[in-house]
């Protein structure tokens, strides 16, 4: 079980962030909950941002929350990472059973998340590779919910009749 939520995976050209992490950034008592912006800081899929000066280069610098003081992309002192909607709705669906149209909060733009509705997609600016952390020390069977229990927090999986198993909470122990 551990070895599906580590942090990092190898692939042939590199290290990888685990997207699966994403679910133990923030804290939820049901997926509907979850915080996005917290979900997508370190995000393993994307497509990387704009790779080149152009039209959606503008929409961000000219979006609501826009940080930085750069006319070009190549002055960045970061990297944007971008993630398109139906991207982010794909991977909620196959692993939490909603979409970001389920969620309760959407942020609206902010430097630490931004969405252009033109492009239909997220993004952010981070610059390090900081997942979160989830060891499992013990579990136990509720009907079809598996609770597990690590050193911090308890994650709840769903089973479905297909076998799948599809978040429903991370919480912090004592909670």
């Amino acid at each position: 079980m551990n070895e599906a939520f580590a942090p990092f995976f190898e692939r042939g050209d590199g290290l990888y962030t685990n997207p699966i992490c994403s679910f133990f950034t923030p804290y939820y008592e049901r997926p509907e909950d979850m915080d996005l912006v917290e979900f997508l800081r370190y995000f393993g899929l994307g497509s990387g941002g704009p790779a080149e000066d152009g039209p959606e280069f503008e929409a961000l610098k000219a979006a609501e929350g826009w940080p930085f003081h750069v006319d070009h992309l190549d002055q960045m002192p970061v990297p944007i990472h971008k993630y398109s909607r139906a991207d982010v709705d794909a991977y909620l669906e196959e692993h939490a059973g909603i979409t970001t149209s389920d969620l309760t909060t959407i942020p609206d733009s902010t430097a630490d998340l931004m969405y252009l509705p033109e492009c239909d997609a997220f993004y952010n600016f981070t610059s390090d590779a900081s997942p979160s952390l989830f060891v499992c020390a013990d579990g136990r069977w509720e009907g079809n919910r598996l609770i597990l229990t690590g050193s911090s927090a308890e994650l709840t999986l769903e089973k479905t009749e297909a076998g799948r198993y599809l978040f429903q909470s991370f919480l912090p122990l004592g909670r």
